[in-house]
């Protein structure tokens, strides 16, 4: 899907993530652990907060992927529990939660989050516009 480019998980794209989420298409989920390092700075020792939004939103179209559908947000609400250090392993799981489709559009409700240790660092929930399917 895509060219390759993706910020998040293209591996075409050399100053991006490239994170390589798996798939559940049975719970309909989307899910990798990663590291983030000192390119992705905000804060001093810590992760930009733009790059942990980044990486929900990749993980949550990922989530539309295990119900063969491809999707750009809508909307997206995120809560930052606790700051992200760096070099740390971080945990990211997003989940379709309702599909509804209202006049002439399809949406996907989806939500996320990452974790550090079993711990909820970062929480979300999102609106997905359904482009197209993919079977």
């Amino acid at each position: 899907m895509g060219n390759g480019c993706c910020f998040v998980c293209g591996p075409n794209n050399d100053i991006g993530l490239q994170l390589n989420f798996g798939i559940d298409k049975i719970r309909r989920t989307a899910s990798c652990e990663t590291i983030v390092t000192e390119q992705y700075c905000g804060w001093s020792g810590f992760v930009h907060g733009g790059i942990l939004a980044s990486i929900i939103d990749g993980a949550m179209v990922h989530a539309c992927t295990s119900m063969d559908l491809a999707c750009m947000t809508a909307e997206l609400t995120i809560r930052y529990k606790k700051p992200v250090p760096l070099n740390t392993k971080i945990n990211i799981c997003a989940t379709v939660k309702d599909l509804r489709t209202v006049l002439t559009y399809t949406i996907a409700t989806t939500e996320a989050s990452i974790n550090i240790e079993g711990k909820i660092v970062a929480r979300a929930k999102a609106k997905m516009f359904v482009q197209k399917n993919l079977r």
